[in-house]
């Protein structure tokens, strides 16, 4: 149900947006001259926290808190990209998970919204660390996602995102388990 209503989300997303969107441009470039005519660096960089709720692939999973912080920054070989590193953190049930995640994003933007409002879809990889008892295990995450962002001040940003991810399997306490998810959070940061 939950693959299947993300799933939904991104399609719907897409073919919202075919034919009438456009790539997000800027007129920044990785380097330019500032008024001294000396070359500065200019991609845009921005921090965040975020907050949200995962939920397990399981049954009798329910939807439980969970935050981090990301970095993002324009990517340095297209500018239709924003790359984002994320750190999350879940503790429920003696069940931790500490993830560090890297989820490139195309961004584009309906012509009726204006340039201010940001949509994104991307990939996602990731490590996290399992964590239960005295057992842990490291296991690698993979999936998709869909974002959306916008400035609400000069630089304070507010988004959201949505993404399902699959994992390998962790071994705990001499059993395998797989601990695909999925995850809804806000996010508010600072742009540079």
């Amino acid at each position: 149900m939950k693959k299947t209503l993300l799933l939904s989300l991104l399609a719907s997303t897409l073919i919202f947006a075919s034919g009438e969107t456009k790539p997000v441009t800027s007129s920044l470039s990785p380097t330019t001259l500032n008024e001294e005519g000396d070359y500065i660096s200019s991609i845009p960089i921005s921090i965040g926290l975020l907050g949200g709720i995962q939920q397990g692939d399981g049954d009798n999973d329910e939807w439980e808190n969970m935050f981090g912080a990301e970095l993002a920054f324009e990517c340095l070989f297209s500018q239709d990209v924003r790359s984002q590193l994320q750190y999350m953190y879940y503790n429920v049930d003696g069940l931790t998970m500490q993830q560090l995640s890297a989820n490139p994003h195309f961004v584009f933007y309906f012509d009726d919204l204006g340039e201010s409002v940001e949509f994104g879809v991307g990939p996602h990889l990731g490590i996290t660390q399992v964590e239960k008892g005295n057992d842990d295990d490291i296991i690698f995450t993979y999936g998709l996602g869909t974002s959306v962002r916008t400035n609400i001040a000069d630089n304070i940003y507010v988004g959201a995102e949505a993404r399902y991810e699959w994992t390998t399997d962790a071994t705990l306490g001499g059993k395998d388990d797989s601990y695909n998810n999925a995850k809804v959070f806000a996010k508010v940061g600072y742009s540079f």
